[in-house]
């Protein structure tokens, strides 16, 4: 697809315009983004890392028992030191839960304030309200700007975001008035926002053709997203190429090797992965060609526990730091011996995605989702799923290749389910029709549902 003379014209304006405008209206994002850049060039000696770490981990806590009486009192409680002579001292300190913030949150948010307070979770557990400074929003710019930057992403490149959170706008006229402000915004930033609500084949079919009129454009959207729009490509015989994507970031959801390949071979273009959560920003990117997850060590300290749960401290001054939090999310550590800064395999989910299997004899067992999922994943016939656990009873609706038989599926997952659990009662397994795909508020995706 050609794109007109006088669109070219309007896309060269525009790219222009998002360029002054980041470069005046962020500069000092972008100034802090540039400090951390140089840091990262400089500082690259695990040993150099690892004591640029405690010295300002040894400043945050200091500054958090001063500032925070939740700080203070987990001190005084655990009996915790008030420094640190080595970073790994840090496992040594209580996980932090999301519940010991919520259950102290009026006294966190009178000691943050001025604050805002976030939504956090949501579409993978009940959501909980986070306090955030306006401090916090340079950092969290330039965590994401740093990770793009190793795919040569700048500020101000152009960008297509399939997202959601459309229900932050509100409803009504004061609704429809921020919404425009939100599209006037974006244009001035070179970005064009997709409606990730709709994820119908004739919806994705008019974001490709959009993509298609962005030439060197960034995509930028959840993974459940992104793979709709890589299905549709696929099962159309489209030639993705033409589109000139230079890249695809998958967030907020975790990516299988399946979706990360693909971006390549249908739109030859480089996936890179970004992980966060809404209490810390973008934590960790990958960086071309790997999909192995680097976290930004300036910004978190980071070790796995036994159930490798993933625990992160933030090292930034962001309003009200994390000290030893717990994520709930698991990692696959790399095969290999890694030293600072931090890395993984991937994410894959969170620790509270258990599903509950029954064997012949009645008993019930737990097994993690991830279980599942890879199987599912595995099985070229399946391009969607929805897995809904209702009791004991697991329902699997699936979206299949239209020459696929349901049946022949099932079959063949529960072949391979066996071998973990020889004796489970397969009559707790239906297989359905995928009919509609559940989403959040927030428009993400909804892989599992437990009632």
């Amino acid at each position: 697809m050609s794109v007109p003379l006088s669109k070219q014209v309007i896309r060269a304006l525009q790219r222009r315009t998002a360029r002054l405008v980041v470069n005046v209206g962020l500069r000092r994002r972008l100034a802090l983004l540039t400090e951390r850049q140089q840091r990262h060039a400089t500082i690259v000696d695990p040993d150099e890392i690892q004591q640029w770490q405690v010295h300002t981990f040894n400043r945050i806590w200091s500054r958090a028992t001063q500032r925070f009486r939740f700080y203070a009192d987990w001190k005084q409680r655990h009996g915790l030191p008030e420094r640190l002579e080595n970073i790994r001292e840090l496992t040594r300190f209580p996980i932090l839960q999301s519940a010991d913030i919520e259950s102290a949150l009026t006294t966190i948010a009178e000691d943050a304030a001025p604050c805002r307070l976030i939504f956090t979770g949501g579409s993978s557990g009940r959501s909980r309200l986070f306090p955030r400074g306006s401090e916090d929003y340079g950092l969290l710019y330039a965590s994401m700007y740093l990770g793009r930057s190793w795919a040569d992403i700048r500020p101000g490149d152009d960008l297509v975001q399939i997202w959601g959170h459309e229900h932050l706008f509100g409803h009504g006229a004061l609704g429809r008035v921020r919404k425009v402000q939100r599209r006037m915004k974006d244009w001035l930033i070179a970005t064009r926002r997709l409606n990730v609500y709709r994820l119908d084949d004739a919806s994705v079919a008019s974001y490709f053709d959009t993509i298609c009129t962005r030439p060197g454009t960034v995509i930028v959207g959840y993974v459940s997203a992104i793979r709709r729009l890589l299905d549709f490509m696929e099962r159309s015989g489209i030639d993705g190429a033409r589109a000139q994507v230079r890249a695809v970031i998958f967030c907020a959801e975790a990516v299988n090797a399946k979706d990360f390949d693909r971006v390549q071979r249908l739109l030859n273009a480089t996936p890179l992965i970004e992980y966060g959560m809404q209490e810390t920003g973008p934590m960790a990117y990958s960086r071309p060609p790997s999909s192995d997850l680097i976290f930004f060590w300036d910004a978190f300290h980071c070790h796995a526990i036994a159930d490798q749960q993933l625990i992160v401290t933030t090292l930034q001054p962001q309003r009200f730091p994390l000290i030893n939090y717990g994520t709930e999310d698991r990692i696959e550590l790399l095969d290999r011996a890694t030293t600072l800064p931090f890395r993984c395999a991937r994410v894959i989910g969170r620790t509270r995605d258990i599903l509950r299997l029954t064997l012949r004899n009645g008993k019930v067992v737990e097994t993690h989702s991830e279980l599942i999922i890879d199987l599912l994943d595995v099985l070229p016939e399946v391009r969607s799923y929805f897995i809904h656990q209702r009791g004991n009873m697991i329902e699997i609706a699936v979206e299949a290749a239209a020459s696929a038989d349901l049946n022949a599926i099932a079959t063949r997952f529960l072949r391979e389910i066996a071998r973990e659990f020889p004796t489970l009662d397969e009559s707790k397994i239906a297989f359905t029709p995928f009919k509609q795909a559940p989403q959040t508020i927030a428009g993400k995706r909804q892989y599992i549902l437990r009632e």
